[in-house]
Order: structure tokens, then sequence, then C-alpha cells
């Protein structure tokens, strides 16, 4: 295997653009792979490759790699003892009832910190959710389209948020699974425009909070399907292709990559996996495409 992976994400500056990070015996220091539109790519994991925890990042923001190599189940990045040492962990398991800070600087950091409580369209639903950073946090979800409601520090935004997904249903998470299901699913940008309308207009008729935005104060909502490359033309579901006890491989020219999902064309098959599943593990990661067996997309047999 001549790669370790480090991380997945968007670079945000000057626009954002999905990269995958790395590290090897040759690399001291991490090493980025933009994941270009129509670059060729081909990451493969063999059976049965251990994973392993990839550390935490500490109060002064710096990364601090696991200090025991700890083995980790293939669904997970940290182990439990990273987890627990990660800055601003707090965040995590907070509804803004009252603070439990996992540091003095965790603590400093939330209450001075602005965060949006904001609604975005993902995988066919609606969601509600709160960040410190927006709109990296949207695109790294894989959002279709978003909106600021409310602005506030410390325990405010939090609350707000899940007092908006009690009383209205609203997810504040979406499953991997719902978001492959929707690969290929076209959207009508004018439908999703009159659910964030109506939805908008219920909030703020019953919910009483200083910290929303004055509704002739909103900005308008936001598509982000332009950073996806060609995922938002796709004509039908991809192949999915998931990290088990068994590995992966995936080879193909890059269509895009949706939040943490990247889609590749091999030998006019679509193929799509989770990055983020790879993160911890030791692969083969390559420029280039190798042959993968396959066949079209599931939808052109309907």
């Amino acid at each position: 295997m001549n790669r370790y992976i480090v991380n997945t994400g968007w670079k945000m500056d000057p626009g954002p653009k999905p990269y995958i990070a790395y590290m090897s015996k040759e690399i001291t220091s991490p090493k980025i792979i933009e994941l270009n539109v129509n670059s060729p790519i081909t990451i493969k994991v063999a059976a049965n490759e251990p994973k392993f925890c990839i550390g935490f990042t500490n109060d002064d923001r710096e990364h601090v790699p696991c200090p025991f190599a700890e083995l980790i189940p293939l669904n997970k990045v940290q182990c439990q003892s990273c987890s627990f040492n990660e800055f601003f962990v707090c965040r995590s398991y907070c509804i803004g009832e009252f603070c439990q800070p996992s540091s003095e600087t965790a603590k400093d950091h939330c209450w001075n910190t602005t965060a949006n409580v904001y609604l975005t369209y993902i995988a066919g639903k609606l969601k509600v959710g709160s960040s410190t950073s927006t709109i990296r946090r949207l695109i790294d979800q894989g959002s279709i389209a978003g909106i600021k409601i409310a602005i506030g520090t410390g325990l405010d935004p939090r609350a707000l948020e899940h007092q908006i997904a009690t009383r209205f249903s609203l997810p504040l998470a979406i499953r991997m699974s719902q978001k492959f299901k929707f690969l290929g699913v076209p959207i009508n940008k004018d439908d999703i425009v009159q659910l964030f309308s109506t939805t908008i207009d219920e909030i703020y008729s019953s919910i009483k909070s200083d910290i929303l935005i004055p509704k002739d104060q909103l900005e308008k909502i936001r598509f982000f399907d332009e950073y996806y490359g060609n995922i938002p033309t796709l004509k039908g579901r991809p192949l999915i292709k998931e990290l088990t006890s068994d590995g992966l491989e995936i080879s193909g020219e890059i269509v895009g990559v949706q939040g943490s999902i990247l889609v590749v064309k091999n030998n006019e098959t679509y193929f799509a996996t989770n990055l983020n599943s790879i993160v911890g593990l030791h692969l083969d990661l390559k420029e280039e495409v190798i042959e993968m067996k396959g066949q079209k997309s599931l939808f052109d047999f309907v």
C-alpha cells in the first residue's frame, strides 16, 4: 500500500475544491490530490486492511497523532481516547440547555465565535443544523441548497437548532445511504425554493428567538450544485462501492464530488464511494484509470 489517508474534504480558498490528503514513507507531511473533474483516479484497499485512528486536534488547533496507533472499526476514524481529547468535542453532544465544555479553550471559542442556524436541502430532505463555518459545512454535507436563518454565540444556536428540529420534525443528520439513493435523481429548484419558503414562514410564525435573522433581511436561498462537477446532470444512479472487510476498489475519470461522495466513470459505467470511509487506511492511490468490471447504472435497466 503506497499511501496513508489522513483526511478528505474541501478547500475553500480561493473557491470550494475537493481533495484527498495523504502521507507515505517518502512524505513526512501531508500532501493533497485535488479531485478535479475528468481527472483519472484509482483507489484500492486490500481485503482485511487494518484501519488506524487518525488522532485528534488539540486546544492549540494542532493535529496530534494517536499516541497508541489504535486499530479501529472500518466505520470509525478515531479511537475513544482521541475522540474524547478532540478540541470542541462538546459541540457534538450539546443541545443548548447548559454548557458542559470539553475545555476552557473550547468554552471561550464557543462563547466568542458566532454560529449560524441554517436550513439545508440534502437528498430529498430538508434538515436543520448549526455551524461556525456554515458554507464549508453545507458543502461538506453535499447540500443542494441552504440558507442561514439565525446567528448567535454560546448555547443559543444549538438550542434553536434543536427547537426547530423537534417542532417541525426536521432531521439533524442525513444518512449516507439516503445520499447515495438520491444520486442521479433530478432536482426541481422551484420546488426546493417553495419548500424552504413554506418552512421559513412556519418557523417565523411559531418560534420567538432573539437570534433569528429578521425575515426581511434573510439572504436568498443559495444553491451549491455548481461545485459538484457533473454529478447534478447524471441520468441514473451509479453503482455503489462501499468499504468492507473484502476491501474497496474504484477507478475511473472523476465525474465530481458531492460532499464526501466521489463519482467516477469507467467504460460507460458510473461508480460512487464515500471518501470519508478511507481515512485512516493504507491503500493504493494513483492518478490513473484501470479497468473495472461492472454494468451500466441501475436506472438503465428500469
